[in-house]
């Protein structure tokens, strides 16, 4: 017996049962292969007797036959399942007896682990009255079904017909089917455990290396090219080993696996007993210690050889449909998926026979020979198990389009590329930065993982100096035109054509036409002669005819040329012609205004010197300010008045001293102006411009 100390998750999928156990009589449990869902199974069992011995009295013998009043079931598909189910109950210490072909069964004992096959059976000759086993003895209050996503036979529905009132658990990793068909009929409720990549980054499942099947390559194609169907949805044998079972194919498998895990220990999935022979052959001739299982190997042959590989007396294991479920291998460093399918939970339950941990083991390595990266994504993708459960979603390969092939820069990895393998993941990667993907042929641009750039690009040139590459569309469409990515995977929407070279933030190439042009990075615009740039204070600036300057970045705010001498700045600030930009690390510009004619000033001082002299209005002021002139000159209008000192940079509220005189003097010329309209004299006095800012009538003025 041993001390159990269960995981954190564990724990807390248990806590999550016994809370929908109070609502529901039957809930499913879905866990990652090799997260321990075997534990789960025997603890739940533990906390039946323990927690709920009111539910459970002791035998009773009548006539000699047990009468069970609160046991439990547990029901597996395979007697590899029930194997390890038993030995974990033993690790336990839950004594159990077991219902399988050929062997006795102990009918004293509360828990019973049972081969659907053999229950079924006897569940139907007992009904019939042709069996001296009576299964109408046992009242099992709790039934767990092990790999619960095969509880949709037939066989399973006798479960809850015979033991209607018992509680049910299933646990699978996989809780989908390919016939969109649910498991609502079954379990009312479903729990979904963390996502792969939680367990993979917490450390309880092994990070792996995924290599796939170029999507292009010949074997995709033939693969592609299979239409016949078996009975269960997925391809059909006789016309898979048409594509695999062939010596072209065989020798690929050893050469991937001699490129990539030479002497690593292993398990090859294989499409049948007569393509598992040939593999194993061939990698027997090549000097690997090699050998094959199926269903209908005999049981000690079997018993034998797993336990000759589990001694790491053999290296590889090929297997047809035989280690894919509740089989349990740590030390794995590679799976290899020679045998294509339709199936994500046969997708799954293959690649999970790698991913448990092991002492000294790095990663485990997955060698996709036949492309189901491009059905069914990666291991650790995300999947949608409520609506899988539920039967609104199929768990069944399905027309995504082509997946996107990350390329790497490694020198082996551009290598890669041109071989008929190319590396999907790499462990402990994570998708930060820039990237460039292969998709349909063409390449695209990631950039943390999110497409930026389609794959619509017939070549991509990396580059440096501030940007990421030279992206050349496809010569059919757009006849080589040649665009920039920058830094963040986007697309700078150039049209250069022919040979493009850099110099840093300035490109040379042609345009449509074939004439010389360069574009500027920085500034967003083509010239047709070679710019002169130059850095004015902290502005990017471009040399003009006259020896003039403009901004390098094109600004509505200045559209016009300047002189250097109509250039100020320092570390606060700049002053170009009538804008000021403000070196405050967002290079907030403060625009000139209009009202009544005049530009509204600010004054720039430095050391009490006038730098420069721009008046505005605050902000608040509204149309009315603008169209009633009476009180365009009030108080709160022109309380509000700024100043930017220039060698602070930052805004100051103007003396009232300054203020009051910028009032009378705009008030005198506006005085001026009506005076001279209505009375053709320019005589004012100092008491009309009192009484117009007092907002007296103009008649009485």
């Amino acid at each position: 017996m041993i001390n159990t100390c269960l995981r954190d998750y564990q724990l807390e999928m248990l806590d999550r049962l016994h809370l929908a156990w109070e609502q529901h009589q039957s809930v499913m449990v879905q866990m990652p292969t090799g997260v321990g869902k075997t534990i789960l199974l025997a603890e739940a069992i533990r906390e039946e007797f323990k927690f709920n011995k009111f539910k459970i009295n002791k035998f009773k013998i009548q006539n000699s036959s047990a009468v069970a009043s609160g046991g439990v079931l547990v029901v597996a598909h395979r007697i590899e399942l029930i194997d390890q189910i038993s030995r974990t109950l033993d690790k336990f210490g839950i004594e159990h007896g077991l219902i399988v072909s050929g062997k006795p069964v102990d009918e004293t004992k509360q828990v019973q682990v049972a081969s659907i096959q053999t229950l079924s059976r006897r569940i139907l000759e007992t009904s019939k009255g042709n069996s001296d086993f009576s299964l109408f003895t046992f009242h099992f209050s709790l039934i767990i079904i092990d790999e619960a996503h095969h509880a949709l036979a037939k066989t399973y529905k006798m479960l809850w017909d015979r033991w209607p009132s018992a509680r049910f658990l299933g646990l699978t990793a996989t809780p989908c089917r390919m016939n969109h068909a649910g498991f609502t009929d079954l379990f009312r409720k479903i729990l979904v455990s963390w996502p792969i990549q939680e367990f993979i980054d917490k450390g309880w499942l092994s990070d792996f290396d995924y290599i796939s099947a170029r999507p292009d390559n010949l074997m995709m194609r033939r693969i592609a090219g299979l239409e016949k169907r078996g009975a269960d949805g997925d391809y059909q044998t006789k016309e898979m080993a048409t594509v695999m079972d062939v010596p072209e194919s065989i020798a690929h498998l050893y050469n991937t696996y001699k490129q990539y895990v030479d002497g690593k220990k292993g398990i090859v999935y294989a499409i049948d007993r007569e393509h598992a022979r040939h593999i194993t052959k061939y990698y027997q001739e090549h000097g690997v210690s090699c050998c094959w299982i199926e269903a209908k190997t005999p049981a000690a042959e079997r018993e034998k050889l797993i336990e000759d590989y589990r001694a790491d007396r053999i290296k590889v294991c090929v297997n047809v449909d035989i280690l894919g479920e509740g089989v349990d291998f740590p030390e794995v460093e590679f799976i290899q998926l020679a045998r294509p399918t339709l199936s994500l939970s046969k997708y799954l339950q293959q690649v999970g026979r790698g991913m448990r941990v092991s002492e000294g083991k790095e990663c485990v390595t997955i060698l996709d020979q036949v492309g189901l990266y491009q059905s069914f994504g990666l291991p650790t993708d995300e999947r949608d198990w409520i609506r899988m459960f539920t039967g609104k979603i199929a768990g069944k390969a399905g027309s995504v389009g082509e997946r996107p092939i990350i390329i790497r820069e490694e020198e082996d990895e551009k290598e890669l590329v041109n071989l008929e393998m190319v590396r999907i993941k790499r462990r402990g990667e994570t998708h930060i930065g820039v990237e460039m993907f292969m998709q349909g042929g063409k390449y695209g641009i990631m950039y943390d993982g999110d497409i930026t750039c389609p794959a619509e690009f017939e070549h991509i040139e990396r580059i440096s100096d501030g940007y990421y590459a030279l992206a050349t569309y496809p010569y059919n469409i757009y006849r080589n035109k040649v665009t920039v990515i920058d830094l963040q995977g986007r697309n700078q929407n150039v049209a250069l054509y022919g040979k493009v070279t850099q110099d840093g933030d300035l490109f040379y190439g042609r345009s449509a036409s074939g004439k010389m042009v360069y574009w500027d990075g920085k500034g967003w615009t083509y010239y047709d002669t070679l710019p002169e740039f130059e850095r004015v204070g902290n502005l990017d600036m471009i040399r003009v005819d006259g020896g003039k300057y403009m901004l390098r970045r094109p600004s509505a705010l200045m559209p016009y040329a300047v002189s250097k001498k109509d250039i100020f700045y320092n570390d606060k600030l700049t002053i170009i012609g009538d804008i000021i930009i403000l070196n405050d690390g967002n290079s907030t510009v403060l625009k000139p205004q209009w009202y009544f004619g005049y530009k509204m000033q600010i004054d720039a001082r430095k050391d009490g010197k006038k730098l420069y002299r721009w008046v505005t209005l605050s902000e608040g002021l509204t149309d009315e300010y603008s169209t009633n002139f009476s009180n365009g000159y009030s108080r709160p209008y022109w309380k509000d008045a700024k100043m930017i000192n220039a060698a602070t940079g930052k805004m100051e509220y103007l003396s009232p001293e300054w203020v009051k005189q910028q009032r009378w003097r705009k008030a005198f010329e506006e005085v001026r102006s009506q005076v001279s309209q209505r009375r053709n004299s320019w005589s004012i006095s100092k008491e009309m411009v009192q009484a117009y800012l007092d907002g007296r009538k103009r008649e009485d003025v």
